[in-house]
């Protein structure tokens, strides 16, 4: 099967979305299928096509990159230029999804879209922008969708722009391989001088809405030796450095923005427990938990739809109340007060992930929802 996958962004630039997408690319491959990504073309030093992991990537002239969105208007055309049984677009940012219907409008290839999560910009300004887009871009990009794909029924079910539509349920990905309890997590302990404390990790990008500052709030509401790793890089790092700063609790917070694919197991095994309170809907599912879940970490996370649905509360971890540091406290130390419960929590995330977020169960379920679209001609 030739297989088109068609990301605003990829590889190297890093995320929830192209580690989905990189995945399940890597995986499609492996099973013998002809695999191309498409993605923009955001740093003009990259090459416009090369081959990587058994598959290729093309990239499309890109304008601008405007608010982590990508202007690349190429994608219009050169998506026309690749032949593909089925076209696979991931959304948002959002032109790149726009740019990819328009190309193909008048061709008769089947397409289906994974619709990761609704669109947010902050403030009035950012209300008007984001009621433009969909009313003017996003209609005619859904039209050309045969199949539109959510990560959880809570969030396909309370998202404004997806209301009426028919939508298939499946999960994000995660390479079981990399991510698993067995991975050592002591050199990074030793490395960290966290050998002597109990340890909370955050892995992400760091942009307002994952709510790390919650975390950091919570900090000097448990006792002393529990400190919080952090790995990731964004552009809120400095105000969080801040903000530590300011709450007294800079020597129990270790800041690693330069941890690589390689080594983000080992830092996520350094910890007791992993903690994720986004705090809005520009996060349909949370990749992070379910690494964190196939390492074999017990969880807290926000109570949002869609990233809610990554567990069983009580069972792999607890759920938190958004924004509330106390709550966000009190749901920590019940876990790092019982190790007992960490441990059967962290097993059992570790099944979880086995039987839900694996790349080869993921990509098992899309292959057959592009075999249904292909037969359906």
């Amino acid at each position: 099967m030739r297989i088109l996958q068609v990301s605003p962004f990829f590889h190297p630039h890093a995320g929830g979305v192209e580690s989905h997408v990189r995945s399940l690319a890597k995986e499609f491959a492996r099973e013998g299928h002809d695999v191309t990504v498409l993605t923009s073309r955001y740093d003009r030093s990259l090459p416009e096509r090369e081959e990587f992991e058994g598959y290729r990537i093309e990239r499309a002239r890109t304008l601008a990159v405007w608010n982590n969105t990508p202007i690349d208007v190429g994608t219009r055309r050169r998506i026309a230029t690749i032949p593909a049984d089925i076209v696979h677009i991931h959304y948002p940012p959002p032109m790149t999804a726009y740019f990819a219907a328009r190309g193909l409008a008048r061709s008769a290839t089947p397409v289906c879209l994974t619709y990761h999560c609704d669109l947010y910009l902050p403030g009035a300004l950012g209300r008007l922008l984001t009621s433009a887009y969909q009313r003017l871009f996003l209609p005619p990009t859904l039209r050309r969708v045969a199949r539109c794909i959510v990560h959880t029924q809570s969030y396909g079910s309370t998202s404004a722009a997806l209301r009426g539509r028919p939508l298939d349920i499946i999960p994000s990905s995660v390479d079981l391989e990399r991510f698993r309890p067995s991975v050592s997590g002591t050199r990074v302990r030793e490395l960290l001088r966290l050998t002597d404390r109990r340890v909370l990790a955050f892995t992400g990008r760091l942009v307002p809405h994952k709510g790390v500052d919650a975390i950091l709030r919570a900090l000097p509401l448990l006792p002393e030796d529990v400190a919080l790793l952090v790995v990731g890089r964004g552009p809120t790092l400095p105000n969080l450095a801040s903000t530590a700063r300011r709450l007294g609790v800079e020597d129990r917070v270790r800041f690693c923005p330069n941890v690589s694919d390689a080594d983000l197991p080992s830092y996520l095994r350094a910890a007791d427990l992993f903690v994720f309170p986004s705090q809005n809907r520009l996060e349909g599912f949370g990749l992070a938990v379910a690494e964190a879940m196939a390492a074999g970490l017990p969880v807290v996370i926000a109570d949002m739809p869609g990233v809610r649905e990554v567990i069983t509360p009580a069972r792999e971890g607890l759920l938190v109340e958004p924004l509330l540091p106390q709550d966000l406290a009190e749901k920590i130390r019940r876990l790092l007060e019982d190790p007992a419960l960490r441990a059967e929590m962290g097993a059992a995330a570790r099944r979880r992930a086995e039987e839900r977020y694996g790349v080869e169960v993921v990509a098992r379920q899309l292959l057959t929802v592009y075999r249904s679209l292909i037969a359906a001609g």
